[in-house]
Order: C-alpha cells, then structure tokens, then sequence
C-alpha cells in the first residue's frame, strides 16, 4: 500500500517527489581499469564517455577511472509529497548498495553513472526501478555497524566487505585529519543520470543533496572487499582493498541527505 501512495503522487506533475534520508554508510573511492568500466558506459541507454580530467585523475593511472561504492542503510526515508501522517506510515529503512561511477560526460557536462544497485527491499526496488529507472535488484544484505561488516548474497555470487575504523569515532567533517573526505564532497556535486517511466523525450537525472555542513560525521577506515562470482558485473571477483585516509578513500559517514525528483539534465 506504501508503494502504491508514493506511485500515485509522484506521478502527478505538480506534486515534489522528493525523499528525505539519514544514513551511516560506508564510502569507498576505487580505482579500475577504463577497459572494465567500458562495459557499463556500453550498456547505457545514452552516450557516455569517461572525464580523464577529474580531480581524481592525478592520484591514478592513465587508463584507470574512480568507482564509488556506497553499502549504506537509508533510515527513516519519507516521501516528501505525502502529508506528515501518510510519511509517517510509508517510512522506510533498508540496506542498499550502489555501485557509481562519477565524472562521467553526458553533453559535455559531468554525471554520476549508476549502473548496479541492490537493496534488501523489495517495496523499495520496485520504487527505484519504476520512479528512477534505475537498475536495481533484490538480494539478501547484511549492514553491522558494530562488527564493521558488510555482505551481499545474490544469484550471481556475494559480496564480503570489513572495515577498520583508524580513529576510535565519527567525527565532524572538517575537523583536522578530515581534508580527504572532500573527494566524496566533490563526486556528489554532479547530478546523477536516471531513466524513468515518464512522457518526456529529455534525458532525465536527480541528485542526492547531502547536508555535509550539519555537519555529517565522519571517520577514516581501512576496507578489505571480497567479490565472489559475477555480483558486480564489470567488476571480476577477487580482493580489494583500500587504505583509507587519502583521496581515493574509504570512510564511514552519517549524514542526512534529500533525494530530488527527476528533471531534464539540460
């Protein structure tokens, strides 16, 4: 019924679809070969082509371009167009990894590209498929804050990630030792390309709106990612890891953020 509500609201055009959100996530910046990464840009309804000039490019090599993972829980997300009770009702919290790819070209502008997500909702990944259009599956997720773990369980194959927090707490962002964390700041800064069921022959995108400034709480942490099987597509199974605490990072993060509605790119 919740569904259903938020169907019925946000496909009216003068209604504001937009979602509020809080989550404590995890955020990583990864580096992969251009030759992987093609094949998600391949399958894209549009052209897109990689921005080799993109802030991050000096900390990489050549044919390399940045990943970002989000294994994050949205927590108390309501629907902005519904009246304070029905928001209340239609509450949700969930377990959702994104797999991005920031500083991509769409008409000479720069877009984040998703091509992979999954949640642990199925309510909510039939709301990204048909309001985004977004590709999103539903899998079997796991989120332990206080084990600093994280897994996927999907047809395809699982994901098992842990993280080691380098400092003992969240801290605000901006705070010393922080200055790192403002390559995520940056990678959200651009709108991100979506494809939902909608009349308009325009090339649609949203945004996310995070409220870094409230400030968001952050802290720096180490990340080992084990991929098993073809779960992440373009991604080939093994080990990654990340150190953390540099551009091309990973970090824990709480934060409350507004998902916008969909709107024409240009």
């Amino acid at each position: 019924m919740s569904m259903i509500i938020f169907f019925l609201f946000c496909f009216i055009p003068i209604s504001n679809c937009d979602i509020t959100c809080r989550t404590t996530s995890w955020w990583v910046l990864q580096p992969f070969p251009k030759s992987l990464l093609q094949q998600f840009l391949d399958e894209s309804k549009v052209t897109l082509t990689f921005n080799s000039s993109n802030p991050l490019a000096r900390f990489m090599q050549d044919d390399e371009h940045p990943v970002y993972f989000e294994f994050t829980t949205p927590t108390n997300c309501e629907y902005t167009a519904l009246p304070p009770t029905l928001a209340n009702i239609t509450e949700q919290t969930f377990v959702e990894f994104k797999l991005e790819i920031p500083y991509i070209i769409l008409n000479n502008k720069n877009i984040m590209f998703k091509p992979l997500l999954y949640q642990n909702s199925l309510q909510n990944v039939a709301a990204t498929q048909v309001v985004y259009g977004l590709p999103a599956n539903f899998a079997i997720m796991n989120a332990d804050f206080d084990k600093n773990t994280y897994s996927i369980s999907y047809e395809k194959g699982s994901v098992q990630v842990s993280f080691e927090p380098l400092i003992p707490n969240l801290v605000p962002f901006g705070s010393p030792g922080t200055a790192n964390f403002s390559s995520f700041v940056d990678a959200n800064v651009s709108p991100w390309l979506a494809f939902p069921f909608s009349l308009s022959h325009n090339t649609q995108c949203a945004s996310h709106k995070y409220n870094f400034t409230a400030p968001a709480l952050i802290r720096p942490v180490k990340m080992s990612l084990n991929v098993i099987g073809d779960i992440l597509e373009a991604i080939p199974s093994g080990i990654y890891t990340n150190e953390g605490n540099q551009p091309l990072g990973a970090w824990q993060i709480d934060v409350s953020y507004r998902v916008t509605q969909t709107y024409d790119c240009d």
